[in-house]
């Protein structure tokens, strides 16, 4: 017997709900700290003029339960996964997104297509990026007094490492093992023109190209999270941030014992 299923259509607090976890699920994967989300999140709700607003936060998870002003209640949750894709320039223009639905309120049916124009955001082009590693990585080199030559494999490496991080946003594979596999051929690589002469401070290289490695706003989120009293998403942060800098020093002890320098 054929039996018509009841469709659900979707309220203005479903559609409200539905954003504002997409709007915190796509700034902590640009890169904000916990705080910025919740506060976004609470704003959103509140300008909506939303009750008894509850929201749960983890770095991998939300779960948002707003109550309408006459009694609806919605509920939604959300599993993030962080990966790679910390993007500033995104995340710029989340924020801007946020303080613009608070202050226009425009209709809850077109929330996600304001979503998926800031999400959309052109990012740097790659040859701009790229230029601005090979400058980074020129100034950290004379910071630790390299020479000319180990400027050279320094380079040699940069690129590497950035063609190698284009590959990995694709196959979406763990930055722990991308860190690892990095730092071991950056070793390798330093330590092969070291064996043919072509390098004067192998560590100067493995230490300068790690620089572009090292979980910078991680840790800085990690930190004021804890201050910020989000003890618990503050030290699991941290400990993220320590495993991925261990995995780093752990791909170069494998180069080096490989070599037996």
């Amino acid at each position: 017997m054929e039996q018509n299923a009841t469709k659900t259509i979707p309220t203005r607090w479903d559609y409200i709900t539905e954003f504002a976890l997409k709007l915190g699920e796509r700034m902590l994967i640009s890169g904000a700290n916990l705080e910025r989300v919740t506060d976004a999140v609470y704003h959103i709700c509140e300008s909506y003029h939303c009750r008894e607003v509850h929201f749960f936060a983890l770095n991998c998870y939300l779960n948002l339960s707003p109550e309408s002003p006459d009694g609806y209640k919605v509920s939604g949750q959300r599993c993030i996964y962080s990966g790679m894709d910390i993007h500033l320039k995104q995340l710029g223009q989340l924020n801007q997104l946020s303080r613009q639905v608070c202050a226009k309120k425009p209709e809850p049916e077109k929330l996600d297509d304001l979503l998926d124009d800031a999400i959309n955001t052109k990012s740097y082009p790659l040859p701009m990026t790229f230029v601005g590693y090979l400058i980074a990585m020129v100034a950290m080199t004379y910071i630790f007094d390299g020479t000319l030559r180990d400027m050279i494999v320094i380079l040699i490496n940069t690129v590497f490492i950035f063609l190698a991080g284009l590959r990995v946003k694709k196959l979406v594979i763990n930055k722990i093992v991308y860190d690892v596999l990095c730092t071991f051929m950056v070793g390798c690589i330093a330590l092969f023109f070291q064996y043919i002469g072509l390098i004067d401070t192998v560590f100067t290289v493995m230490i300068v190209n790690s620089m572009m490695l090292i979980p910078g706003i991680p840790l800085v989120n990690s930190i004021r999270n804890v201050l910020c009293g989000n003890e618990i998403n503050g030290i699991l942060e941290f400990f993220k941030v320590i495993i991925e800098t261990i995995a780093i020093a752990g791909g170069f002890i494998l180069s080096i014992h490989l070599f037996a320098l």
